[in-house]
């Protein structure tokens, strides 16, 4: 049977109506406890939520895909994601925002030992894990069973590499590396996009070599997209993406960032069981003190995150294919446990995941998103063999 004669699956209206009627009252609590800026926040996270679902917009097989099969369709759409990302972003940085009084900053991180080592563990566990830090958000959003228990440990990996901040961030380091602050606006644009022309020449044609064919509309369209039901071509959720996240950049003043909140989460469950965690040096850096000392709701990033958990509800209930939480095996429960313990730890060491440090720093122009990118990929390679003795 054809695509096209397979039948659509019926909207799950229970389901979407508890994701609508939960929205509004969160926003309505944001509103009110918050403010708008928070409220725009969280409307970016739903529109996130929605995209990354529709379009199935995970790193984590589209990596496996091209390392297992040479199949670069997934790989190729997060080039272009990056490319346009890179062109409006490197506009937009170190201006004023459109939204708030306040000039937007970009992911700018140090160049150094933490972050090769943190993104090797964190491509490595995203493969026994499952999903991303994106990804683990927008699946568990749609309720499975096996990313919750992901997001669950993702948090307390977050937590201990917190713990250990100073160790790893004394190590050796370049520090942080602007390609905005070397060289003008467009020769930035220039230079990325350049390697990211190389990166999608190149996969493109191991992809042909292995597969004897390869056809570049694969990301434009498929034979049965839906716009409210999809699932979205992976253009569709490139282009969406890249919108949302410059609406983030404008609203929270800083691009879109993930497992920040991952931290923040188990630094508060761990303040409230006595554990003295504003000791830790990580927690008293002006930023992370200021979360921890605020509510929860204060942070732009938990806001977001939550949004996207809620967007990835709302799309999952559209499509009519909600996951049923069932129940898992012994060895997929251990690699999710592993997986989100050490994708949470290597994230805190590289300063971010695949949203925060690769999307979000090389849009930015930093040479870490960059490092991030080749060492995750790395961690990949082998996650991938190692998935073996757990699926």
């Amino acid at each position: 049977m054809s695509e096209l004669n397979i039948p659509k699956l019926k909207i799950d209206r229970p389901v979407l109506i508890y994701g609508i009627i939960f929205s509004i009252l969160f926003s309505y609590i944001l509103f009110n406890s918050v403010g708008d800026r928070h409220l725009y926040v969280f409307f970016i996270g739903l529109g996130l939520g929605v995209s990354l679902y529709q379009a199935a917009f995970g790193f984590t097989g589209g990596w496996r895909n091209f390392i297992e099969k040479r199949d670069s369709k997934s790989l190729r759409a997060q080039i272009i994601m990056l490319a346009l990302a890179v062109v409006v972003f490197s506009i937009f940085i170190n201006s004023k925002s459109l939204i708030y009084n306040g000039t937007m900053i970009g992911a700018i991180a140090p160049v150094g030992t933490s972050v090769v080592i943190g993104s090797f563990i964190f491509g490595l566990a995203m493969q026994l894990g499952g999903g991303c830090g994106s990804g683990t958000l927008f699946t568990a959003g749609s309720g499975n069973l096996k990313m919750v228990i992901t997001l669950i440990f993702f948090i307390i990996g977050s937590l201990i590499g917190s713990y250990h901040f100073e160790f790893w961030t004394n190590l050796p380091s370049l520090g942080g590396i602007s390609l905005l602050n070397i060289f003008s606006k467009i020769q930035t644009i220039l230079i990325q996009l350049s390697l990211l022309t190389l990166i999608y020449i190149f996969i493109s044609k191991l992809d042909f070599n292995r597969n004897n064919k390869i056809t570049h509309s694969d990301i434009i369209s498929n034979s049965s997209h839906d716009f409210i039901r999809g699932p979205w071509p992976l253009l569709w959720g490139a282009v969406s993406l890249v919108f949302f996240s410059f609406l983030m950049l404008q609203a929270a003043g800083h691009p879109w960032s993930v497992t920040f909140a991952f931290g923040l989460w188990g630094a508060k469950i761990a303040s409230a069981i006595g554990i003295d965690v504003a000791s830790w040096s990580y927690w008293q850096l002006e930023y992370p003190s200021t979360a921890l000392e605020n509510s929860v709701l204060a942070d732009p990033t938990t806001v977001s995150n939550i949004g996207i958990i809620l967007g990835a509800l709302i799309g999952s209930s559209l499509s009519g294919k909600i996951s049923k939480f069932s129940s898992v095996n012994k060895k997929l429960i251990m690699a999710a446990v592993l997986g989100g313990l050490f994708m949470g730890y290597g994230a805190r060491l590289a300063f971010g995941c695949n949203i925060g440090a690769l999307f979000g720093g090389i849009a930015s122009g930093s040479l870490h998103g960059w490092v991030w990118f080749l060492f995750a990929f790395l961690g990949s390679v082998v996650g991938v063999k190692l998935r073996k003795y757990f699926y």
